[in-house]
């Protein structure tokens, strides 16, 4: 892929501006995707893997639109004024921004980690033709939790955090107003509370138009969260999102089964995963 191919921007959103990148397809337009990637360090980790997701797509003739939400990687705003429904709302303007870019084709959101969370409430109340969902987390909460389990881990091996805390410790600071560092980042009151009850928007059974919980665990069909929507591939660990690998990892079945559900969008939902 040429540095032609690839626009990057800035959206408008209110007094900020959305970082996105437009992959131009290469072939003749089959669909268009926005990708809603993950939080944090799980952002900078899988960079690399999002990046060659989005030219792969775009090679195959699909047209893609990747963003940064409001306070992280390169678009403007503070952190600290972060929470679930405002990321929730960049996804719908970037949702908008491509559909002016890509008219006339059916419309995806995918979405890894936090991104499968809120892609999961805009594919709910907007008018598009597919949900992808890479290893999504149960609930806001519980991702939020996980992070903080691994920033308990980081400081006890790092020596980092000064006095020993536990997660709880830092769930008391949040919950006394109080900023708590998380991975780079300024994690406030707002933020925390606004995962509470912001669960996985699992579609109802009624829904017509496709979607696709995927687990990367190669979780057998009985463990699958969202059963008779869900598929299993077994990717490498750790996680393509939990560590910067200097050999990248093979994620050519994953590659394979989103593009084969995104092309597909006008189909029948699919059924039961399997295993690969």
């Amino acid at each position: 892929m040429t540095a032609r191919d690839e626009s990057p921007g800035y959206i408008a959103q209110g007094e900020d501006s959305l970082y996105c990148v437009h992959h131009r397809a290469e072939q003749e337009r089959r669909a268009a995707v926005l990708l809603a990637g993950p939080l944090g360090l799980e952002r900078a980790h899988g960079y690399v893997v999002w990046v060659r997701w989005a030219r792969y797509l775009a090679s195959k003739g699909v047209e893609v639109l990747r963003l940064d939400y409001r306070g992280c990687g390169e678009s403007t705003g503070r952190f600290e004024d972060a929470t679930f429904p405002r990321w929730e709302e960049d996804l719908r303007t970037g949702l908008e921004h491509l559909r002016r870019l890509s008219p006339g084709v059916p419309v995806v959101v995918h979405g890894l980690r936090l991104g499968a969370l809120l892609a999961a409430r805009v594919f709910c109340t907007e008018p598009v033709e597919g949900l992808l969902m890479w290893e999504p987390p149960e609930s806001g909460r519980t991702h939020l939790m996980e992070v903080l389990r691994r920033k308990v881990a980081a400081d006890n091996l790092e020596g980092t955090g000064g006095e020993a805390r536990s997660r709880d410790d830092y769930v008391a600071a949040l919950e006394a107003g109080n900023r708590v560092e998380v991975e780079g980042q300024a994690w406030s009151r707002g933020l925390w509370r606004s995962a509470v009850g912001y669960d996985l928007a699992i579609p109802e059974r009624e829904e017509a138009r496709p979607w696709r919980v995927v687990h990367l665990d190669g979780r057998p069909v009985e463990r699958f969260l969202a059963p008779g929507r869900s598929h299993s591939v077994r990717a490498p660990r750790p996680f393509f999102w939990t560590t910067s690998n200097r050999l990248l990892p093979e994620l050519g079945p994953l590659y394979e089964d989103g593009l084969s559900f995104v092309t597909s969008t006008g189909a029948t939902a699919p059924g039961e995963g399997v295993r690969s």
